[in-house]
């Protein structure tokens, strides 16, 4: 099964196509969602939706569904133009080809994607022709974050939020169990992970901060380990979050529902060194050592101090 096949198969996308048959679709739709590639292909099978009574036959192999992806569709306009965030230019060109007739097909659209990443200005230019668009004429938007959209344009569209895909679906698509459990549900993300030849090796090393740090005199390898591998810090603070899960699972006796299945007893091992208190602890810590990334901090020393900060929650609240 093909990726726009388990698309139209969502509840959300079922229920947009039964607006669409009752004539009863807004004008502007605005659309969330963490994984851009899921939103993108959202966005074009909307379009097509929109635009085409046969729709339910196109897949991503579709010469209709190409011409959206490749932008050389008339009447299907995708934006931003650069790729990366909407800009004033482009909101401006938007407003002035709204107002000019389909080409070819019975609705102008205009798929803009990643709207959150751009501009204050770049979205206010829309505000108007979001409240009174013109005739036939269709706003698509996804973003990430909601909090980055402007209030004004968020009362302007209806709203989607796109789920993650099962475990099961997912795995329709993608053979690799690891990058299936890292993906979250998010097909981007999981091809990602799936193209990384050393997502073993990393998947093991964050594993082993909880089975291997034993003490501060460890701290200088692990360091140097995680500065080597500092293209893939999210990664492995990733699968550090995932040991905590599973870990607080195995408390629980359910070890069952672990997504670490390959390191399951390894973790077994060592969830007695870990109380409750610690491993929450353990979690607030990975997310501060995020946003010291975040602000390029000294990556040295930020890892140092995590790791030994890491050592000392352990045997503290044990």
């Amino acid at each position: 099964m093909s990726f726009v096949e388990i698309i139209k198969n969502q509840e959300f996308f079922k229920n947009l196509a039964e607006k669409k048959a009752n004539n009863s679709l807004s004008n502007a739709i605005l659309f969330f969602c963490e994984d851009d590639l899921t939103s993108s292909k959202v966005l074009i099978l909307t379009a097509l939706l929109l635009n085409y009574p046969t729709f339910d036959l196109f897949d991503e192999k579709s010469a209709e569904f190409l011409k959206i992806e490749n932008g050389v569709d008339l009447d299907i306009k995708v934006y931003p133009k650069n790729k990366e965030k909407l800009l004033v230019s482009d909101s401006a060109e938007i407003v002035s080809e709204c107002f000019v007739k389909p080409v070819n097909l019975p609705n102008k659209i205009f798929v803009i994607n990643n709207f959150d990443v751009s501009t204050e200005e770049a979205q206010n230019k829309l505000l108007k022709v979001l409240e009174e668009p013109p005739k036939n004429v269709f706003f698509l938007l996804s973003a990430k974050s909601e909090e980055k959209v402007l209030s004004t344009i968020k009362s302007r569209c209806d709203k989607i939020k796109i789920n993650p895909l099962s475990h099961d679906e997912i795995s329709k698509l993608c053979s690799d169990k690891l990058a299936v459990v890292l993906g979250d549900g998010y097909l981007g993300k999981t091809l990602e992970f799936e193209r990384k030849e050393n997502l073993k090796n990393l998947t093991e090393f964050a594993v082993s901060l909880f089975t291997s740090l034993k003490n501060s005199k460890q701290v200088i390898r692990f360091s140097k380990r995680f500065i080597e591998e500092k293209n893939d810090i999210d990664l492995i603070l990733e699968v550090m979050s995932l040991c905590i899960e599973d870990i607080l699972k195995i408390k629980c006796e359910s070890e069952n529902l672990c997504r670490l299945k390959n390191y399951v007893s390894e973790l077994k091992d060592v969830e007695p060194e870990f109380s409750v208190e610690a491993l929450c602890e353990i979690s607030r810590l990975i997310s501060r050592l995020r946003e010291k990334f975040e602000f390029n901090a000294n990556l040295t020393v930020a890892i140092d101090n995590f790791l030994l900060k890491m050592l000392e929650v352990k045997y503290l609240c044990k």
